[in-house]
This record gives C-alpha cells, sequence and structure tokens, in this order.
C-alpha cells in the first residue's frame, strides 16, 4: 500500500501538458485574435511539430485557449507555473506576455493576472510564469520553480485559482509582424517545499551565491574600500558645469534657475510648428545658462520597508529588541537596507551615505535627483533635484482627484504651498512633479477604453462633482435631451434623471457621442492643469512645472497638459522609446522629459525583473544605452531618469513590488555591469546632441 502511494505521489507531480501541438486538430483548438498559426518542425520540443505564430500589427495580437475546448483542466490550485517553450528566430528582443483568467468577463484589469517577459534574439527558452502557489505572500515574484526556466513577473489581482476558463499569450501593440514559435505548454506541480528561511541577515536570498553577495560585515566594509578607489579614478565627466550642464557648449542666458530653451546651432529660437521641419532641438538652460540634458535616477534614499507580521518563518535573522539594530525593525516592518548601511559606514551612516551617493551620480554620468527622492540629498547643493507633489484632503475622486469638487482649488494651494516653501528659492531645484500615472484612460485603443474618465464620470449619481459638471456642458450643447439622445441612441428620460441616475452608455458608441466624450475629457483636463499650474506658479514662479508623469495618455489630455506645463512627463517601460510611436511629441511645441524606465534581471538572487526583463546585469547595461540612445533621436526629449536608486526588498514593498531595478543592491553594492554601461553612455550625451 505504502509503494502504491509513493507512486502515485510521483504520478501527481507530473507536469500537465496542456498542448504540445502535434496535429491540425490542435489548430483547430486556438481562437486567433490579430495572428496566423502554423505547424512547424523548428523549435519542436515535446514531439515533433511546434506552433508558428505570427503576431500582425495591432492593439494586443493573441493567441487565445478557452477551457472545454483548448484544454480541461480548470482547477490550477495545485500547480504552481504556467511553462511554454518559446523560440524567438527574430533578431530583436520580443517582450512576450501571457494572461490567464479565472471568469469569461476578464478584461485587462478584472479576472486576470498577466506575466511578461522579454525573449532575447534568437533565444530559445522555457517561460514559466508562477502561480498563486508558487509566490510567497505579499511579494510579486518568488525564488526559482523550474530549473533553468525564466520566470515571469506578473500582475494582477489574486484569482480563483479552481475555476480557470481561458489563458492567452499576446504582444503588446507590435508595430510590424513578429513570429515566435511555441511547443509544449505545461502546468508544473506545486512540489514539497518550504519558504523558511529564504531571507539572510543582510536581506539576501539564502538559496544561491552571485558576484556581490555579503557573507560577513567584513564584506561590507571590503566593498567599501574597493568602491571608493573605483570612485576616485573615474570622476564625473570634464565637460559639465557645477550644476551638470555642458559647460563647453553655448553660452544661453543665465536666470539664476532652470528654464527651458529651444536651441538650433547653439543660438535660441522659437520652435516650429514640428520639430522635424527644423534643425534644433529642445534643451532644458542651467541657472548659469549652459544646455542641459537630465540624466537622472529616482528614489534616491534609505527609506524602503518590508512587512514582516505573519511571514517571519521567511527570515533566518531578525533582530532582537535589544540589538543595536531593532531600530531598523519597527512596526512590524523592517528596512535592511538602512540596517546594512550601518553595518558598513558605523553610527555615521546617514551623512556618509549621503556624501558617497552625491559622488556616486556624478560619478555614473547622472546630473539629477528623480522623483520620491529623500530631501537629504537636497541639502548638500551638489546635484539638481527634482519634488514630488501629491495631495489629498477633501476632495471627492473616482478614477481622478475630481477637478470640479469646489474643494480642489484649495486643497491643490495647500498641498504646493508646503511642497514648495524650502525649495521656492533654489537654484538647484529643477522643477516640480506634480502627482504621478493618473488614469486618464484605459489601455486599450478602443472609445471605452481611451474615455473612460468621463464614462466613469457620467456611470455615477449627481453627487460627483464632475457629473454635475458634465451634465451642464452637455445640456448647455443640446439644449432639449431628446437631442441628446438622437445623437447619442440613447433614450434618457430627462436632463434631471440623466443627472441624478448613473448613465449607461449604449453597446456601439455613435460620433457624436465620442466626439462629446472627447470634449468633456479636455475640459476635465483643462481644469486640472490650469489649476495646478497657476497654483505652482503663484508658490515657485521662478521654477518648473514638470507635469503629471502620464502612464496612460490620451492624446486630448497631452495637448492639454502641453497648454500649461513647462515641460510634459511621461513614464515609458519598454525596451526602448520607439521613433515613430512617438512621434507626436514633436508637434506638442513643449520639451517633454521621461519620468521612469527600468529593466531588471534574475541572476543575482532577485525574484522579480521588474516591468522590462532581460537576461543577466550585463544585458541590463546594455539596454540601458540603447534606451538612451532612443531618446536623444527624438528633439523635444530634455531627461530621462531611471527608476530606481536601490533594489526594491527581496520580500517586498508595501505592495509586494520585489524587482531587481536598482543600480544599487540591498547591501549597497553597485551592480558594476549597469554602472559602467551608464557612465559611458551618459558621458558622451554633449558630445552626440551637441552634434560633436
Amino acid at each position: 500500500m505504502l509503494s502504491l502511494l509513493g507512486m502515485f505521489a510521483a504520478m501527481s507531480l507530473q507536469p500537465f501538458l496542456i498542448s504540445s501541438f502535434e496535429s491540425a486538430d490542435d489548430l483547430n483548438k486556438i481562437v486567433c485574435n490579430n495572428t496566423k498559426i502554423e505547424l512547424t518542425r523548428t523549435g519542436a520540443t515535446q514531439g515533433s511539430y511546434a506552433l508558428k505564430v505570427e503576431f500582425l500589427p495591432s492593439a494586443w495580437p493573441n493567441i487565445y485557449f478557452r477551457i472545454d475546448k483548448a484544454f480541461v483542466q480548470g482547477n490550477w490550485s495545485n500547480f504552481s507555473g504556467l511553462a511554454v517553450d518559446v523560440t524567438n528566430p527574430q533578431n530583436e528582443s520580443i517582450s512576450l506576455h501571457i494572461r490567464v483568467d479565472d471568469d469569461f468577463s476578464a478584461d485587462g484589469i478584472k479576472h486576470c493576472r498577466t506575466g511578461y517577459t522579454s525573449i532575447q534574439p534568437k533565444e530559445k527558452a522555457t517561460i514559466l510564469m508562477p502561480l498563486k502557489s508558487a509566490i510567497p505572500p505579499g511579494m510579486r515574484g518568488g525564488p526559482p520553480i523550474l530549473p533553468d526556466a525564466k520566470m515571469m513577473g506578473v500582475s494582477g489581482p489574486e484569482l480563483d485559482w479552481t475555476h480557470i476558463v481561458a489563458f492567452q499569450l499576446f504582444l503588446a501593440q507590435p508595430e510590424k509582424p513578429v513570429t515566435l514559435i511555441f511547443d509544449n505548454i505545461r502546468l508544473i506541480p506545486t512540489t514539497p517545499k518550504s519558504w523558511e528561511k529564504i531571507v539572510d541577515r543582510y536581506g539576501q536570498y539564502t538559496g544561491t551565491n552571485w558576484k556581490g553577495k555579503v557573507h560577513s560585515d567584513a564584506d561590507l566594509k571590503k566593498q567599501w574600500e574597493e568602491e571608493e578607489k573605483w570612485l576616485k579614478e573615474h570622476p564625473a565627466p570634464p565637460d559639465r558645469d557645477e550644476y551638470g550642464g555642458w559647460k563647453d557648449g553655448p553660452q544661453l542666458k543665465a536666470t539664476g534657475f532652470f528654464r527651458t530653451a529651444y536651441v538650433v546651432n547653439g543660438k535660441e529660437a522659437d520652435p516650429p510648428s514640428d520639430l522635424r521641419e527644423g534643425k534644433g532641438r529642445w534643451w532644458l538652460v542651467t541657472p548659469s545658462g549652459h544646455l542641459f540634458f537630465s540624466l537622472g535616477i529616482d528614489c534616491v534614499g534609505h527609506w524602503e520597508v518590508s512587512p514582516i507580521k505573519g511571514r517571519e518563518y521567511m527570515f533566518s535573522w531578525l533582530p532582537s529588541p535589544s540589538d543595536p539594530l531593532s531600530e531598523f525593525y519597527r512596526d512590524d516592518k523592517i528596512n535592511f537596507y538602512a540596517m546594512n548601511l550601518k553595518r558598513k559606514y558605523g553610527d555615521k551612516w546617514q551623512e556618509i551615505w549621503t556624501d558617497i551617493t552625491l559622488r556616486r551620480l556624478p560619478s555614473w554620468g547622472f546630473n539629477t535627483i528623480g522623483n520620491w527622492s529623500s530631501s537629504e540629498v537636497f541639502y548638500p547643493r551638489r546635484v539638481p533635484y527634482t519634488v514630488a507633489i501629491h495631495y489629498g484632503g477633501n476632495i471627492k475622486w473616482f478614477l481622478t482627484p475630481d477637478v470640479f469638487d469646489e474643494n480642489f482649488p484649495k486643497v491643490v494651494d495647500e498641498a504646493i504651498a508646503n511642497a514648495t516653501r524650502e525649495w521656492k528659492d533654489d537654484p538647484w531645484c529643477l522643477g516640480y512633479f506634480v502627482d504621478n500615472e493618473l488614469p486618464w484612460g484605459g489601455w486599450g485603443g478602443d472609445p471605452f477604453s481611451r474615455y473612460e474618465l468621463p464614462i466613469k464620470a457620467l456611470s455615477n449619481d449627481g453627487t460627483l462633482p464632475a457629473k454635475r459638471e458634465f451634465v451642464r456642458v452637455l445640456k448647455e450643447k443640446y439644449g432639449e435631451i431628446e437631442n441628446l439622445n438622437k445623437a447619442w441612441n440613447t433614450s434618457f428620460d430627462s436632463w434631471e434623471s440623466f443627472l441624478e441616475k448613473p448613465a449607461n452608455m449604449p453597446a456601439q458608441l455613435t460620433d457624436a457621442c465620442i466626439n462629446d466624450l472627447s470634449e468633456l475629457l479636455t475640459h476635465f483636463a483643462r481644469r486640472y492643469f490650469q489649476v495646478i499650474r497657476d497654483t505652482l506658479k503663484k508658490h515657485a514662479p521662478n521654477q518648473l512645472y514638470l507635469g503629471c508623469r502620464f502612464a496612460s495618455r490620451p492624446m486630448e489630455v497631452v495637448r492639454v497638459a502641453a497648454e500649461y506645463c513647462d515641460v510634459v512627463s511621461f513614464n515609458i517601460y519598454s525596451r526602448d522609446v520607439n521613433e515613430q510611436a512617438w512621434a507626436f511629441t514633436n508637434t506638442l511645441g513643449k520639451p517633454c522629459i521621461i519620468g521612469e524606465f527600468h529593466f531588471g534581471a534574475l541572476d543575482r538572487g532577485m525574484f522579480h525583473t521588474g516591468l522590462v526583463a532581460v537576461r543577466n546585469q550585463e544585458e541590463r547595461g546594455t539596454a540601458y544605452q540603447n534606451y538612451v540612445k532612443s531618446v536623444w533621436k527624438l528633439p523635444a526629449f530634455v531627461g530621462c531618469h531611471w527608476f530606481q536608486y536601490v533594489d526594491e526588498p527581496l520580500t517586498g514593498r508595501f505592495d509586494g513590488e520585489n524587482y531587481n531595478i536598482g543600480f544599487l543592491s540591498v547591501v549597497d553594492y553597485p551592480y558594476w555591469e549597469l554602472v559602467n554601461a551608464a557612465r559611458e553612455i551618459n558621458s558622451q550625451v554633449y558630445k552626440v546632441l551637441g552634434g560633436q
């Protein structure tokens, strides 16, 4: 009986095969959305054939697998991962996504989780999307599951893993046809294991070793000594002025503060309506009048903590209440990075960390302290900095703050007055980002996604100020409710009913309705940017309004932002900034800046790559260089900022993010491959953009 139980247990741990694509019947089980499929012997890893897929240029081309048609096992609760073998025949990297749905109403946000990774040119790899049982609680990514597999980063809500109804493999908006080959799609079973003591006393993974891993306090001291020698041998690029501007470049008017200028052949000029028609580009200008391209790093600080409560078993060591390091373990949260700084630098660790940070950034070729950074690195006035402004207060929110709430101007005024008070007269303050990644619209290309904000407002009742304002605008335009109904193909009883009850849009939006939603979104955006701009210029008139850091970016909102912002900001997570896709920035009439980008890998003991995955640390450096070069090709851009200074905690920050996205590890050790690559390309900025 015991031998039989052992045999059945071994069988239960075998992968569950979904498809190895051996016949035309297997192809008939797949739903193709803007894709073409065929069998091929190339890339076969299970059986004789594999699936060749051509993803066509479109929003989200995918191959879709539905339960009871493409697979029969809907209870995935006993599986730790969904694996697929992938061959990339392209000569370029491809970002691949896998989405798993637990309900047929899944819309890309609800009832689905999405994995993402990057497939390198000519690469053959096994990709694994971790499921719930593979990731420890409070973390976005967990320890390795399948040897030699590439672990996908995962985002989205928790699913009902007993009720999986579909999954899809897709690309995000390819601009040309892309071919990938898939085989051996399978579920990897959960194996008996424990997450006990996977974190050591320095906040590192205990399961493997790597370059730069610390095993003792002596290692920290040695790394410090080695870095001090490196910093002495690698000063800031010699063509920089005190602010990090182009010392040897044109001398423009010095105003004592940072400003913007469109420059042609070293002289200021009015920008053409389309920058592609001119020979110049936008620049920032230092307080002393030198050209400045902002190369920055976000979150320069040492505050990030990871929750402990209920997860104590993961840690091989935690400080006792009497331990001198217990100051970094408070309220059931631990800060391993700050703890390691004290171990490394001693009692004056904060002072030493500030000094070495302000030597690192220029040495690495950076000239800007980016968003969400600690003010302790502002005070020495050694590297220009940006300031983040956020607000709460007594205002209504739906997707965004309701800008038509009568309290909105007051709340914004209080927040901006407080945020600018200490920096408004400081020439080292480049400017202010206000808000971050507000959901101006969805990510789809359809009108329901693009105009999600006004649609959401209209779906509220009359207590929402934005709803009242939108109804007022529509009533002023149409007069009688019958005129609106005719234009929108709706059947609202009266303006009063339209206001007081949630207004649902028809399944098919008319052209008139789409036009009106566009005007409402523009109206909302104009109120938002005008209030913020006017308030910021009231309190800090000499400094730059750097925008709201767009993620979703309906063009109506972007163009309004360009009317009011000094610089329009975008967070752009991709392999590069595609020249064609971002060509619209040439016609905005204002400069642009990138607030966030990054690349991560899993070769140094971290569990998640972040939003754009690469293979290893060397490739992080290569990806950084390629990204910066792509930014330089667009004459509207005046800077790009990396997110972030230090890796996120291995066991996750407040929202579970535990990404390898730092220039430094948790032990304050530089990722030298990334540092050296950044220094090399950053030092070329003025030679390249200055035409030398």
